[in-house]
């Protein structure tokens, strides 16, 4: 065989190799060129969803405590009703099972913290107070939204207008009226003379007993 046209084949052979193995490379440059976009792509979305994950934690937060908080108050409010059945005289029967008295007493509470400022917890505080005066589940009732009037009108919590009117209603006796009447003379004197109404709930405390007789 002719040795030049052994080199000659050799020759275009390895340049067909050469070419091969160029244009192979240039594919893989390109190709790895287009992977190291996607994966530059999948970075940016991982960290994305990495920022979204960490903006998610106050709201998850916030969403965790508000669930806690819910539990909390209906908790207390279960505590304070409780407590009104105990001082009524209601067994843990008709608590358990909710006697139709119990779910009155509950509905009035829950009524309150709808319609006013007051939460249901602190009606059902304000009912307590009335139970220990010896208020009945109809009397308490009834009194309930009078108590509230007094204690927005003279800015003070519910449970100490609760507790203020029953005493001082009770110092007072006969002459202090129904509680309607009581309340808004009350408020109408707080409001002429200058005084808080826990202030003058204090002086007709000390002077109820001989304004009594």
């Amino acid at each position: 065989m002719d040795i030049f046209k052994l080199f000659g084949t050799i020759a275009i052979n390895n340049a067909g190799a050469n070419k091969a193995i160029r244009e192979t490379t240039d594919e893989a440059k390109e190709a790895g060129s287009k992977i190291q976009k996607v994966g530059e792509g999948f970075k940016k979305v991982g960290s994305g969803m990495s920022n979204v994950g960490k903006g998610m934690l106050p709201i998850s937060a916030g969403i965790g405590g508000i669930a806690a908080m819910g539990v909390k108050t209906a908790a207390g409010f279960e505590s304070s009703m409780s407590k009104v059945a105990a001082t009524m005289g209601m067994t843990s029967e008709e608590i358990n099972n909710g006697s139709e008295s119990y779910k009155r007493l509950e509905q009035a509470a829950r009524d309150m913290g709808k319609k006013t400022k007051y939460s249901a917890s602190e009606a059902a505080e304000a009912l307590n107070y009335m139970a220990l005066a010896g208020y009945d589940v109809d009397k308490s009732i009834n009194t309930l939204p009078t108590v509230l009037n007094l204690a927005a009108a003279g800015d003070i919590d519910l449970a100490s207008a609760s507790d203020m009117v029953t005493d001082a209603m009770s110092a007072l006796g006969e002459k202090a009226g129904t509680t309607e009447e009581f309340v808004d003379k009350m408020a109408k004197t707080s409001q002429k003379s200058n005084t808080s109404v826990a202030q003058l709930g204090e002086a007709i405390l000390t002077v109820g007993g001989t304004a009594k007789k």
